[in-house]
């Protein structure tokens, strides 16, 4: 693009520059931010140092436009929908034929949208069998690749439904994968993150395709729970010391039979001795959750924020929250609403017993763990943006940060109007009759 062009690094990789195929930039202060792509498990680091004073200046300032530019026009589409909903698929469906007749782009879906019946139809066999998939986990296939390596290599993404349609494509982009850009139309419910009419898509994608549109790049976290449970083995004729001892599936010594419920929740087959084993690992857009579940006594939950110890909790539970995700439950249970440029989170009680537990908005980056205290009467559940619903034990612990892989957002817009006017059409915020003039 003629007047957009700008200095690239030099990035011998040709693979490396197909997935790097796009790029954000801060229009006031002309920061560049290239999405980073890692092979390790470790989340990717900021380059970013201020080593003199000076260096202050160049810190990015969250209250300006960022925006996209192309470095070749978008080719690999993933085409994202609601599922099971007769209006979104046959939206999908003219979306996806445009997509391909008009734009020539390659268009990307989950397997499980291919078997959709709609999908079938004879009439769409020529467009559907033009689409592109990963192999799926029930199915051995060797002529499709495997799903990391389809979604490392998409230029774009576009999501038809509301806003659980943009939250199930989040989770699709875990241990630390860059998201590509995500162009949300509204044909679901809410829309509150989708700010797109779907009855403009040619316009709007068009545009899109143009390059330099503005974005937001929405704050994930990145969450882990750690278990710590020890089981007393039976007295051997040997040593009539108790012994304790971690296990797992694959461990040769059965646990206790009230154990059971508890060895049924670990995947992990490596044992780690006097260590916590991570359980699970999860990136969420808009909140972790960690709640009583059906239990009918109050969750006694311990709260740390990079290592100090906080509070302790008794209620229904807590939330902590993105940005984003403060107009969704952390909305409902209180808590003020944060624009998602913001670089924080926030914690949010759930019914607290106590009048002046209140919600707090801390700093993005530090790290905050929630342990099922020992002396609880009951165990806990956690659950990820309404996802992945499991149950944590006492000494139990979910440890949460601010992810270096954000949602990169299109704006219809601009990211403040947006913003404000999804709260007033969305959730009719501030909308009263007026005062009478005297």
């Amino acid at each position: 693009m003629a007047g957009m062009a700008r200095a690239e690094p030099d990035m011998s990789n040709a693979a490396e520059k197909k997935r790097q195929s796009y790029k954000y930039y801060n229009q006031r202060s002309q920061l560049d931010f290239y999405p980073e792509q890692t092979d390790s498990d470790e989340e990717p680091k900021s380059k970013a140092m201020i080593q003199k004073a000076s260096d202050m200046s160049g810190i990015e300032d969250p209250s300006c436009d960022h925006h996209l530019l192309w470095r070749e026009a978008p080719k690999r589409v993933l085409l994202m929908k609601k599922f099971r909903d007769e209006e979104v698929t046959a939206t999908f469906k003219n979306v996806a034929k445009w997509l391909i007749e008009e734009m020539n782009a390659v268009i990307i879906c989950e397997p499980a949208v291919l078997k959709e019946n709609l999908i079938c139809q004879e009439e769409f066999s020529s467009i559907s069998r033009q689409f592109l998939t990963w192999k799926d986990e029930d199915e051995d296939s060797e002529e499709e690749d495997s799903k990391e390596k389809v979604l490392s290599d998409i230029d774009i993404i576009i999501c038809i439904g509301g806003d659980g349609t943009l939250l199930y494509t989040s989770s699709m982009f875990q241990d630390g994968t860059a998201v590509p850009p995500v162009l949300s139309f509204n044909n679901g419910s809410l829309g509150f993150l989708t700010p797109f009419p779907i009855t403009e898509y040619k316009s709007h994608i068009q545009r899109v395709f143009k390059g330099k549109v503005s974005i937001t790049l929405r704050h994930r976290l990145i969450c882990e729970i750690r278990a710590n449970n020890k089981v007393a083995l039976p007295l051997s004729p040997d040593n009539e010391d108790i012994c304790h001892v971690d296990y797992c599936k694959d461990h040769p010594v059965s646990p206790p039979p009230n154990d059971m419920r508890r060895l049924s929740k670990f995947s992990t087959k490596v044992m780690i001795s006097s260590q916590d084993k991570l359980k699970t690992k999860m990136m969420v857009m808009n909140e972790v959750v960690v709640d009583r579940g059906p239990s009918p006594y109050l969750t006694n939950l311990e709260l740390c924020c990079n290592g100090r110890p906080m509070t302790s909790v008794q209620g229904d539970g807590i939330i902590i929250a993105t940005p984003t995700g403060s107009t969704a439950y952390s909305l409902a249970a209180g808590a003020s609403m944060v624009h998602p440029s913001v670089p924080c989170m926030l914690i949010s009680p759930i019914c607290p017993h106590s009048l002046s537990f209140r919600s707090i908005v801390i700093p993005a980056g530090v790290e905050i763990s929630v342990t099922v205290a020992t002396e609880s009467r009951n165990s806990a559940w956690v659950s990820f943006d309404g996802r992945n619903r499991q149950e944590i034990f006492q000494g139990d612990c979910v440890v949460v940060t601010t992810s270096s892989c954000p949602v990169p957002s299109v704006n219809n817009t601009g990211h403040v109007t947006d913003w404000f006017d999804s709260l007033a059409e969305c959730l009719h915020w501030n909308i009263r009759k007026q005062q009478k003039k005297l």
